[in-house]
């Protein structure tokens, strides 16, 4: 699994005008002021949006790269909006498809990245054959 998700948070109305200007699908929504699963309140409003679902590096990378041109030739820039956004990639490893696993992204999605304001996270899960079996 190798996965890149979006989360971005901010004022409703803020969530609002980049939705109307720039349509992504939510795969989860909060509001401020919901409770979260830890019991803990949420700030801001916010969602979560799948931008890479794949199954080797290099098609997340490839992934990621349309989103951040597409985000760039709009001219969204989360800040500016006064939102935060975190690029959450993912992946797993330890099991015979991908045992080891590692990410690259070039000079020139970093620099989209800061341009545009996402915040970049990157983390590995521990997976197995076994896991994966059930």
């Amino acid at each position: 699994m190798n996965l890149a998700i979006l989360i971005v948070e901010g004022s409703d109305s803020n969530l609002a005008a980049l939705l109307g200007a720039f349509p992504l699908a939510r795969d989860a929504q909060w509001n401020r002021g919901d409770k979260m699963r830890n019991g803990r309140i949420h700030d801001s409003s916010g969602f979560t949006t799948t931008i890479a679902d794949t199954h080797n590096s290099k098609e997340l990378t490839d992934q990621i790269a349309v989103f951040l041109e597409h985000c760039k030739t709009t001219g969204i820039v989360f800040p500016a909006l006064n939102l935060t956004a975190e690029l959450s990639v993912g992946f797993t490893v330890g099991d015979s498809e991908q045992f080891v696993g590692s990410v690259s992204f070039s000079s020139y999605n970093l620099s989209a990245l800061g341009e545009i304001g996402i915040t970049l996270s990157v983390a590995a899960y521990p997976t197995s054959d076994e896991a994966n079996a059930t």
